[in-house]
């Protein structure tokens, strides 16, 4: 009895031990993070007096983010970029750069048929390519028609809707 208390009292301990020095090693990482984030050149530094146009905000550079790979997603210039966040060369992981923020964008219309669709009933050896070549149609309209996507398993007797017509 007397070794399960022992051992019980050196587990605690041992614990307490690690939690302490990962406690530690955090708070390290984490004010060097904090360092590393303030020396890094940014646009949002006084000394450059860069201020970025109404619609953009701060972004922090990840890694394999380039300076043409952002201005190719986004569609702007890369010396635009540059000019607007007083950057004179590349950036670095850790960076902060101002990039516009994306226009917001309709969502999708809900999935469901168009109205002169009717439902057809799956036959043995059916798939949606066969459907779609023998209706006329490609398989996202199928799927969007259906609301089903690539995963969805298809079954002998399911129905789905399809062109009227063929």
């Amino acid at each position: 009895m007397q070794f399960v208390k022992h051992l019980i009292v050196g587990l605690a301990i041992s614990i307490l031990a690690i939690a302490v020095l990962l406690g530690s090693w955090l708070t390290v990482f984490a004010e060097d993070e904090v360092v590393s984030f303030s020396n890094s050149k940014k646009a949002t530094d006084p000394e450059t007096d860069c201020t970025p146009p109404a619609g953009w905000s701060v972004y922090r550079v990840h890694t394999g983010d380039t300076l043409t790979s952002l201005a190719d997603q986004l569609r702007i210039d890369r010396i635009t970029l540059m000019l607007i966040n007083c950057i004179e060369s590349d950036i670095t992981p850790g960076d902060t750069i101002y990039l516009p923020v994306p226009e917001a964008t309709n969502p999708p219309p809900a999935c469901g048929p168009p109205p002169t669709w009717i439902l057809y009933p799956l036959e043995e050896g059916d798939s949606l390519s066969k459907i779609a070549e023998r209706f006329g149609v490609d398989e996202p309209s199928l799927w969007h028609a259906n609301c089903i996507d690539i995963h969805t398993i298809l079954q002998t007797g399911m129905r789905i809707y399809v062109p009227r017509g063929k």
